[in-house]
């Protein structure tokens, strides 16, 4: 793998525009800057773990709906578009076991997602590896 990876370069770049370049744009800038710095890091953590959080995501989901529908194990959406229809057409409606287990895989999507989009949200206990 070359170095540095997309990950680094994207957490460099973004450490250079917020420490060298932010102090000198003027004040009616800054906010675009913030939000160009905060694209970067989502990007950058999208980089560095994004690829095993769909993974996750998509074998989880295969998991559930092994005996409801079948599961492309190689695309995230098919996995979403079955896992939405699975909840459609009230495959979980009836308390239990598999109703938990939702509860479960969508609780753990939700917080993965959020680790990327907005990891202070998120108390590092609660990650998925």
């Amino acid at each position: 793998m070359n170095r540095p990876d997309a990950c680094e370069l994207l957490e460099v770049a973004r450490e250079t525009l917020l420490k060298d370049v932010f102090p000198a744009v003027p004040e009616n800038l800054r906010y675009e800057v913030r939000m160009i710095a905060s694209a970067m890091g989502i990007a950058a953590r999208e980089a560095k773990s994004g690829a095993s959080v769909s993974q996750n995501e998509v074998a989880a989901y295969t998991d559930i709906l092994s005996d409801a529908l079948s599961v492309d194990p190689a695309s995230l959406e098919s996995s979403r578009q079955a896992m939405k229809e699975a909840i459609r057409a009230g495959s979980f409606d009836a308390p239990g076991q598999k109703q938990e287990q939702l509860q479960a895989v969508l609780h753990k999507a939700v917080v993965n997602a959020l680790a990327i989009s907005n990891p202070k949200v998120v108390h590092p206990s609660k990650r998925a590896s």
